[in-house]
């Protein structure tokens, strides 16, 4: 990451280099950060005190730098954003792909209005399926790894979960059984992993199995940085013997520590030398296949309707772990023998 990449003043300066920084990640994500960024500045820009936004923005303006500088964590989290693993796309995901299907007939959306109008007033469940949910957080449960954004508890059956009686042997009323049965599948639908479109599902296997474009593998290089010849640069303040004794060292030195200075852009004074920033790495095509693209994949599940028994069948991303092919210098020691290790 470029240090003398000067930090925006003016909030269309920050917006400019918000955009700017989006066009520098990798493909899966690209489009989806800068329509974020784009919507959330129209939505900000009619506000009478945007003291609070500006400052989130400058946050995001240093988590979008220090996610291009190679911090793995921070670029996959980004992923995980574009592809509805966590936050907005997430919930929209599952409202579109665990809705439940429209009617056919004016007569069976009648049938289905006058059955909820006779035992209770229609809510937001009537528009979820059920046995989807059910089917893909038991799913859920059997594939779920320790590294994933979201864990699925193991009690999911609302049956076995939700009581019946209340504490004096009574049944339960409609009302409170159904805010009850409301309350249980949105604890689930927060800790669910919506499936994906058949389209976008396919396009990520593509990338996880590494047989897309040479450009989905390839991030684009940083521009340079213009410089003004009317604007002088500002030059930090040095610090001095009074900031030791009037803060505490662990502010004065936290910009230019290893684990933050790839937020901050500022470089250690370790007379040791400069030491790369901790949680970075070169971003590759190699590593964003195998820890961005596989990662994702394993977690993004696709739904589908088994055409005989008509019930929700899942199915997640995996990939079959096979031994790569040996580099050049490696080639040298399997000279002379075949495929299984015998001589030729």
């Amino acid at each position: 990451m470029p240090l003398q990449i000067p930090h925006p003043s003016t909030p269309l300066h920050l917006y400019r280099h918000l955009l700017r920084e989006a066009t520098y990640l990798p493909p899966l994500c690209r489009t989806w950060i800068a329509e974020r960024i784009q919507s959330r500045f129209r939505d900000c820009r009619n506000e009478k005190d945007p003291k609070n936004h500006i400052r989130d923005a400058h946050h995001d303006l240093r988590y979008l730098r220090s996610a291009n500088a190679g911090h793995i964590k921070r670029l996959l989290h980004l992923c995980y954003l574009a592809t509805g693993r966590v936050g907005k796309r997430r919930r929209l995901l599952g409202k579109s792909e665990l809705s439940n299907e429209p009617h056919t007939s004016s007569i069976e959306l009648d049938k289905a209005r006058l059955a909820t109008d006779k035992q209770r007033e229609p809510d937001w469940l009537d528009n979820w399926s059920e046995e989807k949910i059910m089917r893909l957080a038991q799913s859920q449960v059997e594939n779920q790894g320790g590294d994933w954004p979201q864990n699925m508890r193991r009690q999911i059956d609302p049956k076995q979960v939700l009581p019946t009686e209340n504490c004096f042997g009574r049944p339960l009323t409609k009302k409170l059984a159904r805010n009850k049965l409301k309350k249980h599948w949105a604890g689930v639908l927060h800790q669910l992993l919506p499936p994906l479109p058949q389209g976008e599902w396919d396009h990520l296997g593509v990338l996880a199995r590494g047989e897309a474009d040479e450009k989905h593998y390839n991030l684009p290089p940083r521009r340079p940085v213009a410089i003004s010849n009317y604007i002088t640069p500002q030059i930090e303040k040095p610090t001095t013997w009074i900031d030791f004794v009037t803060r505490p060292a662990r502010s004065i030195e936290r910009n230019n520590s290893r684990r933050t200075k790839s937020l901050s852009g500022v470089e250690d004074e370790d007379p040791r030398g400069h030491g790369r920033a901790i949680g970075t790495r070169v971003i590759n095509g190699r590593v964003l296949r195998e820890l961005i693209y596989k990662r994702i994949w394993s977690m993004s599940p696709i739904i589908h309707k088994n055409p005989q028994t008509g019930r929700p069948v899942i199915t997640w991303g995996k990939i079959e772990h096979t031994i790569s092919r040996p580099g050049k210098k490696a080639l040298q020691f399997f000279e002379g023998v075949n495929n299984k290790g015998v001589p030729i």
